[in-house]
C-alpha cells in the first residue's frame, strides 16, 4: 500500500519588520525559535502563508521567496515574510529582535540559526555582486503600490490584495481599488520574454489583449485592468469555444504584417526553417533516450521507427513551406484557463508561451483542450474546426486546410518539444524523469502521423 499524500505542510518563516530589521521569534527553554505555519498540500504557498499569518497572529504581511537552506536531516522549509507595517505587535510569547541580536542567538534548532545565517549571507553576496531581482529586498511591496497608485489615478487602492506567488523575480498580484480590481505582474528568466511580448501586443492587438495600464522595464513588470469575462475553463458553452478560434485566427491573420516586431520581442520562434534545424538533434537525442530507457513498458520506439517518424517530421516541415498560410503570431500555451470570454470577444492571456511561426500550430493545442473538456467524439468538434478554418478560406479550399492541420496536429507536439525552456536547460535534460517525458512525446508523435497515414474521417480521430 503507498503512503497517502500529506494533508499539510509545514513552513518556518523568516518573519521581519521595519525595512527588515528585526525578526520575529519565539522563546523556548532552550532557546528562539522561528514562527511555525501550516498549510494546505496542493495550494499556493504565498497566499496560504499571508493569510494563515494573519488569521493566527494579526499581523498583516506580504511573502518574498522560499529561502534553500544546505544540511542533512530532513528537510525544512523556509520562507522570507515581510510585515506590512512597520510597527507590527509580536504575538503572545513571541517578541521581535535586532537582526544583529538574531545572528548571534542561540536557537533551539540549529537548522533555524542556519536559514537566518543563509538569508543573510545571500543578502551580503548580492549586494556585492551588484545582482540584485527586484523582489529580493524587503521592503519592495510598498513601491510595487506606490506604481499601482499612480498608475490608475484618480482611482485608488483600498489596500486589499491577493499575492498569488513569491519569487526574487517573478510577482502575480491582484490589487483592489475604488473600482475595477488591478493585477500587477513581473517575470523573470526563463519567462522574461513575456513582458516585452505583452507590451507590444497591447499597443498593436488590443482587442484580444491584456491592457496595459503602466509597465516597469527594471522589474520586468506591467499593470493590467481585471478583465470582465469568464475563463473558458468555467464554461462548456460550445459557442464560447468557437467564438474563441474565431478570434485566435482574426487575431492571427492581424499579426501578419507584425512579424518583424514580434521577433524583436525574442517570442519562441516555430517557423518552419526553426523547426528544420531542430529535427536531426531532437531524434538523435530521442535514439539515445530510446535505447536507455530500462522499463519494458510502454514500448521503446525502435531505431527504424525513429528514422521513419524523423523522416515524416521532416517532410511534413517542408509540405507546410510549400503552403500559403504565412508565419503569425502563435500562442503555445492555449488551455482554458489562458482564455478569457467576454461580451466583446476573446482576451488571450499570459504570453510566456508566445511564438511565432504557422498558426495552425497553436490552434492544434487549443483542440486538444477542447476535446479534453468535450470528448474525443463530441459533435462539436467539427463546428469548431470550421469555425477556425472559415478565417483561411481565402487562402486555400476547405481540403487542403484540413490536410495542413493534420499535419500541424502531429508537428504541434515537435513545435513544444524543441521550442520549451526544457529543452534548452542542459542540466534538466540529464534528468530521468526529461528522458521518459521526451519519450512520451515521440511516442504521441508517432501515434498522430501513424492515424494521418492510415487515413481518418475527422482530424478529432487522431487524438483517440
Amino acid at each position: 500500500m503507498s503512503e497517502s499524500a500529506p494533508h499539510s505542510v509545514s513552513w518556518r518563516v523568516l518573519l521581519l519588520r521595519k525595512g527588515a530589521s528585526a525578526l520575529l521569534v519565539f522563546r523556548t527553554e532552550s532557546g528562539l525559535l522561528l514562527p511555525s505555519v501550516e498549510i494546505p498540500a496542493g495550494c499556493r504557498t504565498a497566499p496560504a502563508l499571508n493569510s494563515n499569518i494573519k488569521a493566527r497572529w494579526g499581523i498583516a504581511v506580504y511573502s518574498l521567496y522560499p529561502i534553500e537552506t544546505a544540511g542533512g536531516g530532513p528537510t525544512i522549509r523556509y520562507h522570507l515574510i515581510e510585515a506590512l507595517h512597520p510597527d507590527a505587535e509580536a504575538p503572545p510569547s513571541a517578541r521581535w529582535v535586532l537582526l544583529h541580536d538574531a545572528r548571534l542567538a542561540s536557537f533551539s534548532d540549529s537548522s533555524d540559526s542556519g536559514a537566518v545565517q543563509t538569508w543573510l549571507a545571500g543578502q551580503v553576496s548580492k549586494e556585492i555582486n551588484k545582482s540584485r531581482p527586484p523582489f529580493v529586498t524587503p521592503g519592495w511591496f510598498p513601491a510595487v503600490q506606490g506604481f499601482v497608485q499612480a498608475a490608475i489615478r484618480p482611482l485608488r487602492l483600498t489596500g486589499a490584495f491577493l499575492q498569488y506567488n513569491a519569487s526574487p523575480s517573478f510577482s502575480l498580484i491582484r490589487l483592489e481599488t475604488e473600482g475595477p480590481a488591478v493585477w500587477f505582474k513581473a517575470v523573470g528568466e526563463p519567462n522574461a520574454r513575456e513582458f516585452p511580448l505583452t507590451v507590444f501586443l497591447s499597443v498593436k492587438l488590443p482587442v484580444f489583449t491584456p491592457r496595459v495600464l503602466a509597465s516597469e522595464p527594471l522589474w520586468n513588470a506591467w499593470l493590467m485592468p481585471e478583465i470582465a469575462g469568464v475563463a473558458l475553463a468555467r464554461t462548456k458553452d460550445p459557442g464560447a469555444w468557437f467564438r474563441a478560434v474565431r478570434d485566435l485566427a482574426r487575431m492571427q491573420i492581424a499579426s501578419v504584417a507584425m512579424t518583424e516586431g514580434l521577433l524583436a520581442c525574442a517570442p519562441r520562434d516555430v517557423r518552419t526553417e526553426a523547426l528544420l534545424g531542430q529535427v536531426k538533434p531532437f531524434f538523435a537525442l530521442m535514439r539515445e533516450w530510446m535505447n536507455r530507457q530500462a522499463k519494458p513498458s510502454p514500448p521503446r520506439l525502435t531505431e527504424l521507427e525513429l528514422e521513419q517518424l524523423a523522416c515524416d517530421t521532416q517532410d511534413a516541415l517542408l509540405a507546410l513551406q510549400q503552403e500559403r498560410i504565412p508565419d503569425t503570431l502563435g500562442h503555445l500555451d492555449l488551455n482554458p484557463e489562458n482564455v478569457i470570454t467576454a461580451d466583446g470577444g476573446t482576451v488571450f492571456l499570459d504570453w510566456a508561451e508566445g511564438c511565432v511561426g504557422h498558426p495552425f500550430l497553436s490552434f492544434a493545442h487549443f483542440l486538444e483542450h477542447f476535446l479534453r473538456t468535450f470528448g474525443n467524439d463530441a459533435p462539436e468538434t467539427s463546428g469548431l474546426i470550421r469555425a477556425y478554418l472559415e478565417a483561411w478560406h481565402s487562402l486555400e479550399g476547405t481540403d487542403a486546410l484540413l490536410r495542413t492541420l493534420s499535419r500541424t496536429v502531429f508537428l504541434a507536439i515537435f513545435a513544444h518539444a524543441v521550442s520549451s525552456d526544457l529543452w534548452r536547460d542542459d542540466r534538466r535534460m540529464l534528468e530521468p524523469a526529461t528522458a521518459g517525458y521526451y519519450r512520451s512525446l515521440a511516442r504521441r508523435m508517432k501515434r498522430y502521423r501513424d492515424r494521418a497515414r492510415e487515413g481518418f474521417s475527422s482530424v478529432s480521430e487522431m487524438f483517440v
